[in-house]
């Protein structure tokens, strides 16, 4: 692939979360969040996105995901998970925490 290093790519196969989910390394963001990282064989950065249904409507869980969607264009992203491949793994809280969330936290939570 003659792509930029900048660019991000999405996980799409189940193959792939499997993979991630038994090899990698838990880092544990926050109450709310977990990361789970492992080295890329190339320099490219992957991304995913776990978000059970315990964690909230769908309203909530879509928001979420285009969260991580967004945050994964910024620029502090390239520079930290360079040839990484992350998934972010939500967790279930009280209810009314993820509505009450602001986006602002949750950078400052991934890429602190």
């Amino acid at each position: 692939m003659a792509e930029s290093n900048s660019k991000v790519f999405p996980i799409k196969l189940s193959s792939e979360f499997t993979e991630i989910t038994k090899k990698g390394r838990k880092v544990r963001a926050s109450s709310y969040l977990t990361l789970i990282l492992l080295d890329s064989k190339d320099d490219l950065a992957y991304f995913g996105t776990t978000v059970s249904k315990k964690v909230g409507s769908a309203v909530v869980r879509n928001k979420l995901k285009r969260w991580v969607r967004n945050c994964v264009r910024s620029a502090g992203w390239s520079s930290k998970f360079k040839s990484k491949k992350v998934v972010f793994m939500f967790r279930p809280q009280p209810e009314g925490f993820y509505k009450k969330l602001k986006y602002s936290d949750f950078v400052e939570c991934v890429l602190a």
